[in-house]
Parts: C-alpha cells; sequence; structure tokens
C-alpha cells in the first residue's frame, strides 16, 4: 500500500502545483497558516516557492481556523486561498469562503474531514499517519518542490517542521516515514547531517551549565531553567564544568568516560524525579544538525531551530518566525536570541504557577488537566502541557489536557502518549466529539488535538472527555490512579 499510496500522494502534490502555477501572476495567494512551528515552517515554505516562482503570496499565521480568520478571509481581496497545517478538519467553516468564490487549496496533515476537495493534499488521505509519517511542512515541501527547484533548504524547514510536532517516534527519537524520506535527501545535499547523542539544548555548542539549563523539552525538574542547581547537578557527578583557563566547557570538552559519566548521571536523576526508566531514557536520541548554520547558532541543531519558531509563535512574533525561515540571518538572528530567553521565562514563570496553584490541576481517572485560566496565554498552553507532561503529579498513563481563556472562548490543548496511542486511543476523534458536544469545534490527530469551547463549560467538558476515553479504551488499559 505505502508504495501504491506514495505514487498517489505525489501525484496530488504534482495536480495542486499545476494549479497554482496557473494563477495569473498578478493575482494575490493568500497563504494561511499556523502559528507553531510545523505551521510557520509549512507557510514559510509555500511562500519561498510561489516568490521564486514569481507569484505574489502573502502569508498570514494565526492562532487557529475560526469564523474571525474565515470572515477575515471572505473580506480579503485574495481570490486564491492555501490553508496549511489546517483545514482538513473544518470542512463546514470553509464552506463560507466557496460561497464567495474563492478558490481554496489545503496542504494539511490533521485527521481529515469528509468530503475530500481536489485542491486538498493530506497523507491520510493516501494511507500515511500525519501524526508521525509526515506533518504539514513536509506535505507543503512535496507540493512546493514542483514549483521551484531553487530552494533546496526548504527540505531543512521541513524537518524541523517535523521534529516542532514531536514526529521522531522511530527507533532512538528519528524520523519515520516520509519525513525520513526528506532526511535523508537532505542528507545527500549536505543540508544535513545525523547522529546520536543528547538531546539537550544547544549541547553541540554551549557551556554544559547553560545546555542545562536551558533544556525545556525535555524538562528536567529541578534543572530547567536553574543555572545554579545545574552548576551543582554537574559538579556532584564529579566533573568539573570550568576549564583551566577559567571558560566554561562544553561537550566537545568531556572526555568519553566523562560524557558516559554525565548522561548515565542525568538519566539516574529523572529516574530519581519520578519518570520511568524509558522517559529519562529518551534523552538520548538522534541529533539531527543543520551543517550550514554557526555552531554556536539556536538554529544549528534541528530541534532547536524547531523550538526557537515555535518561541516566536507562540509569544506572538510570527513575522519574526517567518523572518528565520526564510533565511534572515541579521537583525533576525539577534532578537530571536532575546526572543527565546523570553520564552524560557515565560514557560518558567507559567510552570511555577501551576506548581504553586494545586486548584488548578484536576485529575480524574482516565484524563488530567491543567486550567490555566486567565493566567497562561492560550498560545503557550499546548506547550505547557507537553512540558508537565512527564512530570507530578501527572502521568503518562492518561491524556494531558490544557484550558486557558481566549478572546471569546476557552482554548483546549490535548497530548496523549505514544503508548496510549498503540493501545488504540484517539484523541482528535474523542477531542472532536466532546467539543461539538458543548457547541464548540474541534480536532487533530491521534496523539496530539485542540478545539475551542464556551467559556464556563471546561469541567463538564473534561467529565464528558473521561467518560468518552473510558469507553474508547476499555475499562483496565489505562491505570484509573
Amino acid at each position: 500500500m505505502a508504495q501504491e499510496g506514495e505514487s498517489l500522494l505525489l501525484k496530488r502534490a504534482e495536480s495542486i502545483a499545476n494549479d497554482l502555477l496557473s494563477i495569473p501572476k498578478e493575482e494575490e495567494i493568500l497563504i494561511v497558516s499556523h502559528l507553531d512551528a510545523d505551521g510557520i515552517a509549512a507557510g514559510s515554505i509555500m511562500l519561498h516557492a510561489l516568490l521564486d516562482y514569481g507569484a505574489n503570496p502573502c502569508l498570514r499565521i494565526v492562532k487557529q481556523l475560526d469564523m474571525g480568520v474565515i470572515e477575515d478571509v471572505a473580506d480579503s481581496p485574495s481570490k486564491f486561498v492555501v490553508f496549511v497545517d489546517m483545514g482538513s478538519g473544518q470542512k463546514p467553516l470553509l464552506q463560507k469562503l466557496e460561497d464567495k468564490n474563492k478558490k481554496l487549496f489545503i496542504i494539511d496533515h490533521h485527521q481529515p474531514e469528509p468530503p475530500e476537495m481536489e485542491s486538498e493534499i493530506n497523507p491520510h488521505m493516501f494511507g500515511y499517519n500525519g501524526s508521525n509519517d509526515i506533518s504539514a511542512s513536509g506535505t507543503a515541501y512535496l507540493v512546493a518542490k514542483r514549483i521551484s527547484s531553487n530552494n533546496p533548504y526548504t527540505s531543512q524547514l521541513a524537518i524541523a517542521g517535523a521534529l516542532g510536532d514531536i514526529q521522531d517516534r522511530g527507533e532512538r527519537a528519528s524520523l519515520v516515514g516520509l519525513n525520513k524520506a526528506i532526511a535523508v535527501e537532505a542528507e545527500s545535499k549536505g543540508l544535513l547531517k545525523t547522529k546520536l547523542g543528547l538531546k539537550l539544548y544547544g549541547f553541540e555548542s554551549r557551556p554544559l551549565v547553560q545546555c542545562l539549563a536551558n533544556t525545556i523539552e525535555p524538562y528536567l525538574p529541578g534543572l530547567s531553567g536553574d543555572e545554579g542547581a545545574c552548576l551543582k547537578f554537574i559538579k556532584s557527578l564529579g566533573i568539573d564544568p570550568v576549564k583551566a583557563d577559567g571558560s566554561w566547557r562544553s561537550q566537545a570538552d568531556l572526555s568519553n568516560n566523562e560524557l558516559r559519566t554525565l548522561l548515565n548521571g542525568i538519566i539516574k536523576y529523572l529516574i530519581s524525579q519520578g519518570l520511568s526508566s524509558k522517559e529519562a531514557e529518551s534523552v538520548v536520541g538522534t541529533l539531527y544538525i543543520f551543517p550550514n548554520e554557526p555552531p554556536d547558532s539556536p538554529l544549528r541543531d534541528a530541534r532547536e531551530f524547531a523550538s526557537s519558531i515555535n518561541a516566536c509563535g507562540r509569544l506572538g512574533k510570527y513575522g519574526l518566525g517567518v523572518s528565520i525561515c526564510m533565511g534572515d540571518r541579521g537583525q533576525a538572528l539577534e532578537e530571536l536570541k532575546q526572543t527565546l530567553q523570553e520564552y524560557r521565562k515565560t514557560i518558567s514563570r507559567y510552570l511555577n504557577w501551576i506548581q504553586t496553584n494545586n486548584d488548578s490541576i484536576k485529575i480524574l481517572p482516565y484524563v488530567q488537566a491543567i486550567n490555566g485560566g486567565t493566567v497562561v496565554d492560550d498560545r503557550m498552553i499546548g506547550t505547557i502541557i507537553s512540558i508537565t507532561y512527564s512530570t507530578k503529579p501527572f502521568s503518562l498513563e492518561k491524556p494531558i489536557v490544557g484550558f486557558a481563556v481566549s478572546s471569546d472562548c476557552i482554548k483546549v490543548s490535548a497530548r496523549a502518549s505514544p503508548n496510549l496511542v498503540k493501545k488504540g486511543l484517539n484523541l482528535g476523534a474523542l477531542i472532536k466529539e466532546a467539543a461539538e458536544k458543548f457547541g464548540g469545534a474541534g480536532g487533530g490527530h491521534n496523539i496530539a488535538a485542540g478545539a475551542q469551547i464556551p467559556i464556563g463549560r471546561e469541567e463538564a467538558f473534561l467529565q464528558y472527555l473521561n467518560e468518552l476515553i473510558s469507553k474508547n479504551m476499555g475499562v483496565g488499559e489505562i491505570h484509573a490512579h
């Protein structure tokens, strides 16, 4: 099936590229994409390709595809609209645009709703899984390559987007499926290097103390965000964090023995913090390195690249994220470094708030939740639940849900562990059903999903979702503790 599916998928990519190429060059093409790493990368890939071809594209990054966005698009002068990293699960909303004679394209990887549109490309329609085989940026890359082959660097954006959507689900945190094919292609062109190593922030280039303190994903309880604690921790392992000349040591300065000591020390520490040995060992994995970026740049490690553009999106600095993806390495890179500091501070502030506000946490037999209320920015709630998922008091044995107040609704974000998905959990379908029951809308992937529901319905939504999960999983599949 995979080979047949692949040739049909590539055929669809070709057909969508041809349709985009046939649009008169003076006509504006509006690209609408999502604010996370995958969305910004995917939107930028399409922007690159259409600009290279000489078309007239305009990119707009949005929080979610809702009625407000649809009305703005309906009123815009653009007759041609490309929805990227969204659209497949929101077909009823798109009807309003078709009624206005807009020509729509959808490049998405979320679970699609019927009917399938002829100008829609989604891996799910061709037998692939959009949660781990290919992301929106990978799907956009398949289309973009057929519009313009001028820009090989867009394969790096496709890789960063996939890692931003946590699609490194193969052995040793490697990319699989079509993502792997894109990575192999990038490697053959000298745009990518892969190796096994510690998945710590800036591990390639930065001082060890900073590496540990700046690592948020995976979250290192008691170390992330605290350089003093990291300094003590490294010394406690018998490793001197400082060189003879007084400057800080980085990974490159460690002997093999010291590296092994550091690795074992981190794994033991995470187990002592309540992580299972399997979760703790996940700090080791496949590193994806962009060799064209300087060694000390936050863009050299592809996961860091992804978390950098994700930070721009989550803090509302969409233009900065797009500039980085479009290749700006001057002023934008300086601004990015400040944005990353602000992002880490914001995350630390939210995590401290959750730890000191137990009433924001709710643990039911089949689901657990954090209610960020008006404290946690609705753009950040997904990041926060991803980070806290593997920390106490939460458990990877049931899904986690986050709520935050948006302008006129409650933003819902949800995550499941790969293990739950293996047992048959489809979070996207359940979140969609629960949201619709309370007058909202939602959907996503089997492993990660989102929704908007009316304000005040959080408690009822959570209780209903708890019931749905207990039925979906069969009692006993998830330990009700």
